[in-house]
């Protein structure tokens, strides 16, 4: 039977660091990142270098912001006076924790600023928006996915 999936199942090691060396996440020494291809499952620029790999592959890549989780957006900072926040007591700058949008939706945001008699800020951007990210790329199989194949389907897959 030929091949006429668009996509493929991509089984991957990778280390990613920051410009300045520090290493936010790494799969070597465990499970290696499965993700299918096209389903925006990890950032663009990830998937870009290695759609072009073969299996055995190695390689390094830098992205910049646009390609990975993209720019800090001022407007994706929020405050609200902090005596509306319940147990706002209980906040450490810094932190990250879910609070409940407008359409009754819980988003992942960080705690900015915290002042008892003024306002809290939050920062909604992803924690990496904004940095350039470097990945010692290792590709180690690129197979046909085959959605309706329960063994193709990887649950839990770490995000890179």
């Amino acid at each position: 039977m030929s091949d006429f999936s668009l996509k493929h199942k991509v089984c991957v090691h990778y280390t990613g660091s920051f410009d300045d060396g520090e290493v936010f996440d790494t799969t070597r020494g465990r499970t290696p990142l499965t993700y299918i291809e096209g389903n925006h499952e990890v950032v663009p620029g990830f998937e870009m270098a290695v759609l072009s790999m073969k299996p055995g592959e190695t390689k390094k890549v830098h992205l910049e912001p646009r390609d990975a989780y993209g720019e800090r957006r001022m407007e994706l900072l929020y405050q609200m006076p902090t005596i509306e926040i319940p147990n706002y007591d209980d906040l450490v700058v810094g932190e990250m924790i879910y609070l409940m949008n407008e359409t009754g939706h819980q988003q992942l945001a960080r705690v900015v600023k915290v002042e008892d008699d003024g306002m809290t800020v939050f920062d909604f951007n992803h924690p990496m928006a904004g940095c350039s990210l470097n990945f010692e790329l290792e590709l180690l199989s690129r197979e046909p996915y085959n959605p309706g194949d329960a063994a193709s389907q990887d649950e839990g897959a770490p995000h890179a």
